[in-house]
């Protein structure tokens, strides 16, 4: 059996399961302890890094409105919204940063918060980095071990000859999406940061060292764009080959059961850059809003599964091929705090 086919059918089977909780709740009635279908319908806003899980929930319940966004647009509309009564929303599925760093922005300005109480972390996935099998020969012999996002850093601003690659390779094009709009792009960034600095506790002040911004600059300036797009940087090296990317950030969720199932299979590694990173999501509600506590508890209930057979890690749910069950992941995220990624964000535009 296919590993796409293995993700297909473990995306139905958690599909049915689904299905069976939503009847079991529908025939349930209200008790009178807030049970029933009280849970089910209302409007939730997905980042792209979750839609088919989303798009699942939909279709298995009706009165469920699914919207996809970016993060960073989501964040730049929900950051100067009025209050809860301006929004069109009731619950925001994302990477646990953003709620808060929606609320920190609100914040600087006068405004109130707008999330409130957030779920329990729903799923997992750590950041990796997947490059080409010959780039990385190279990259381990020039950065002397496994290549992490300073040492690609370091070397961007040069050509993969001037390290001991081909001449034909050109210069040396890592990705990452943008970390402006991409939740993956800014959670990669700040990996990235991280491991340039040294430590993952590091401020926003630390951006304005003048090594720190030379660094980032140039590997900033290595990563190429691409019109039209194939859609994320990894999307785009998987259809495109090297002659796209030759490294590129993303999260196991996505890279791992992708790179696993490609035509390129045994061309790519996946690695995980040290400290291991992880992306968290978590179901933030509007608070003010009828139907947000009801939202948040409904994808509380209903999205564990559907995100471990999108090849999330979820606790007590068996991985999906392509996700690493040998490599542990930390206690926290090894994220900075909202303030800082907001910085960051910041930091990117003004070198970008």
């Amino acid at each position: 059996m296919s590993g796409v086919l293995k993700r297909v059918l473990a995306l139905v089977a958690a599909v049915a399961m689904v299905v069976v909780a939503l009847q079991v709740r529908d025939r349930g009635g209200d008790d009178g302890d807030g049970g029933g279908d009280a849970s089910s319908g209302g409007t939730v806003l997905c980042v792209p890094e979750v839609e088919q899980v989303c798009r699942a929930l939909a279709e298995e319940d009706p009165d469920l409105e699914v919207t996809i966004e970016e993060a960073g647009t989501t964040f730049e509309r929900l950051s100067t919204a009025g209050d809860a009564d301006d929004v069109d929303v009731d619950a925001w599925l994302a990477p646990a940063p953003f709620p808060a760093m929606v609320d920190g922005a609100r914040a600087a300005t006068g405004l109130d918060p707008l999330f409130g109480e957030a779920s329990p972390v729903l799923a997992r996935s750590p950041l990796v980095l997947v490059l080409w099998d010959d780039r990385l020969a190279v990259l381990e012999a020039a950065c002397g071990g496994e290549p992490d996002w300073r040492c690609i850093g370091e070397l961007s601003g040069g050509t993969w000859a001037d390290i001991g690659g081909q001449s034909s390779w050109g210069r040396l094009k890592p990705g990452h999406g943008p970390a402006d709009t991409s939740a993956t792009g800014l959670l990669v960034l700040a990996q990235a940061s991280g491991q340039y600095l040294g430590r993952t506790d590091y401020a926003s002040n630390d951006f304005a060292d003048p090594g720190y911004r030379a660094w980032l600059t140039q590997l900033e300036d290595a990563v190429p764009t691409f019109t039209p797009s194939a859609g994320t940087p990894l999307d785009q090296l998987l259809f495109s080959g090297p002659s796209s990317f030759d490294a590129v950030g993303s999260f196991e969720a996505d890279a791992g059961p992708a790179v696993s199932t490609s035509r390129d299979a045994d061309r790519l590694s996946v690695l995980y850059p040290e400290p291991v990173t992880t992306m968290d999501l978590v179901a933030a509600p509007v608070a003010g809003r009828d139907r947000g506590e009801d939202v948040r508890d409904l994808l509380e209930d209903d999205a564990p599964a559907l995100l471990a057979a999108a090849g999330w890690r979820v606790a007590g749910q068996d991985p999906v091929e392509g996700v690493r069950a040998d490599v542990a992941l930390p206690d926290s995220s090894n994220l900075p705090s909202a303030g800082v990624l907001q910085a960051l964000r910041s930091t990117w535009r003004e070198v970008t």
